[in-house]
């Protein structure tokens, strides 16, 4: 008896081990690792086994705009849905969607690129990810990402290899330093810049790579450039250089692309 009060009170001071966070239900949240929630917007009917799992990531937004709007990325997701097709919105660290729901981190961190873009915030968006595509059971998962979330999902598809079937980068700033300096700001090195991070790609993972001709923020040379590279390191990947500037909503035909590779 003594014995089991003892292994009891063990028990409650012990810490919880559990890589589940206390939110995670798998549709409003998923764990990323233990305490660690992410949050999460549905569109459309969400069962498990269907074919195809995707996985919208948003760019860099101000404290005034919340993924995932109801006039551009919200509106794109609606175009995308069939009924082979769980879609998630996805709130990167930091980050809260307009539901209100938040994911772990720091809205601050988010508006400098040396702590948005570190390692450990893009790592928790792969084991959201890999969660979410065991929970559900899918064959696929394709991650869609815009301007900071393209950065997102193409560094993470050669960090995590074989996680992602399709990555579909809009607007990448593909080329970190290049990018910066093409908006004339300061030039500083970063180690998950895209371009740095090609070898781990999975051969079997297919890169489609989507840029407005007249985007002055996340420039079309920076998307050429890295689909070139891919094709020659012997990776899938597809280019559309499309009328549009860098904001989703104006790209034109967009959602027709997209659903050409995801159907």
């Amino acid at each position: 008896m003594i014995k089991n009060i003892i292994l009891f009170f063990i028990f409650l001071i012990l810490p919880n081990f559990s890589l589940a966070c206390d939110k995670e239900d798998f549709l409003k949240y998923v764990s990323a690792e233990k305490n660690r929630c992410i949050a999460l917007q549905t569109i459309g009917e969400i069962n498990k086994n269907k074919k195809n799992l995707i996985i919208f990531l948003h760019g860099d937004l101000s404290s005034g705009t919340k993924p995932p709007g109801k006039k551009g990325y919200w509106k794109l997701g609606n175009e995308l849905l069939s009924k082979n097709v769980n879609f998630f919105f996805l709130a990167r660290p930091g980050y809260t969607l307009d539901s209100g729901r938040k994911s772990y981190g720091s809205y601050k961190e988010t508006r400098k690129a040396k702590t948005n873009y570190k390692w450990e915030k893009l790592e928790l968006v792969a084991k959201a990810a890999q969660n979410l595509k065991e929970y559900y059971n899918a064959d696929n998962l394709i991650m869609i990402g815009h301007s900071g979330g393209a950065l997102t999902s193409a560094t993470i598809n050669s960090r995590v290899p074989k996680l992602i079937d399709k990555s579909i980068l809009i607007s990448c700033p593909c080329d970190f330093e290049k990018w910066r300096k093409m908006r004339g700001e300061s030039v500083y090195k970063m180690k998950t810049s895209p371009y740095k991070n090609i070898s781990g790609i999975s051969k079997d993972s297919h890169t489609i790579i989507i840029v407005g001709k007249n985007d002055i923020n996340t420039f079309p040379i920076l998307s050429k450039k890295y689909h070139e590279i891919l094709i020659s390191k012997g990776f899938k990947s597809e280019l559309h250089i499309i009328e549009g500037e860098h904001s989703s909503s104006s790209l034109v035909d967009l959602s027709k692309i997209i659903k050409s590779y995801i159907n």
